[in-house]
């Protein structure tokens, strides 16, 4: 009986150990497939996330070139309608500009013809209402007094307006001429005002505007000659013919006193030569002809004090 009872328990117990052998080897087997097909996920989610990056990529790329697109096309759009081109631009532009009033930038008229040459038609009339815009802005802030401004914008004009506008251009260079003479910078002006009156000799308002100067700077013959000119232009302009009136006898009498001037002055120098001599200039009297006007110089041994 004990032999047939351990014999049972031992059958019984290699069951148990077969049974759970196949328990173990049925787990082992079902975890197997789980893993691989955790691997075969991973490898999925790998690819998943490379085509998606791929995919990020190209609508980052996609929208790089869209915006290249749009700041390309914000720039034509600027340049037809005279917006400034960049922050960068701006700053340059404004250091050049910031100096125009003190005459130290030169518009380059030769360049200008030279850059003309390669321009359309339609590139041509678009910088000409760019540069009206320029000159309309000038003239606003002229009127409210800041002439220093003004000459910026009406630089800016003349940099902008093709060459072969010449009375467009003329006007730019008349109205920066006064913007200068309200700053009482005469030379300058006088400058701007001859550019004017070369690209349109006809243009009367600047040839008036250059002979007010001249009588500022005290060019009186030069004055004269403007307001002669201008008759010659309008017959009935009063300004000029009343100038020309008056200038005459102005004339007359600042050449006496440089006669005056010249005269002492070449006293003084005589003096000098002929005092080691025991002489002086009062030895010699000065006698002017009645008729001719000319001068005559006669010795006196013993002049009168």
């Amino acid at each position: 009986m004990d032999q047939i009872t351990n014999c049972s328990k031992k059958n019984d117990n290699s069951n148990c150990d077969q049974e759970t052998n196949y328990e173990n080897k049925q787990k082992t087997d079902n975890n197997a497939p789980q893993e691989e097909h955790k691997n075969i996920n991973y490898q999925d989610n790998n690819e998943m996330t490379e085509e998606s990056s791929k995919t990020s990529q190209g609508v980052v790329s996609d929208t790089s070139k869209a915006d290249e697109v749009q700041t390309e096309q914000k720039v034509n759009d600027d340049k037809i309608n005279g917006n400034t081109d960049s922050e960068e631009g701006d700053s340059s532009s404004e250091e050049e500009y910031e100096s125009a009033e003190e005459g130290e930038i030169e518009i380059e008229e030769e360049k200008l013809k030279l850059e003309e040459e390669k321009l359309t038609e339609e590139e041509k009339n678009l910088k000409k209402a760019e540069a009206q815009k320029y000159k309309d802005e000038g003239n606003k802030v002229f009127k409210e007094g800041f002439y220093k401004e003004a000459i910026k914008y009406y630089s800016r004009a003349l940099q902008t307006c093709p060459y072969s506008y010449f009375k467009e251009r003329s006007i730019m260079y008349s109205n920066r001429a006064a913007c200068k003479l309200h700053m009482e910078k005469y030379d300058e002006a006088i400058k701007d005002c001859s550019k004017a009156i070369d690209l349109h000799p006809h243009y009367l308002k600047a040839v008036l505007r250059r002979a007010e100067l001249y009588e500022k700077v005290e060019k009186l013959e030069e004055a004269l000659a403007d307001y002669q000119r201008i008759i010659e232009l309008d017959p009935s302009h009063y300004i000029a013919r009343s100038a020309c009136m008056r200038l005459p006898d102005q004339i007359k009498e600042k050449n006496e006193k440089l006669k005056e001037e010249m005269m002492g002055k070449l006293k003084d120098l005589g003096n000098m030569v002929l005092k080691p001599f025991g002489l002086s200039t009062n030895n010699f009297k000065m006698q002017q002809d009645p008729k001719t006007g000319g001068y005559s110089v006669n010795f006196q041994q013993n002049p009168e004090s």
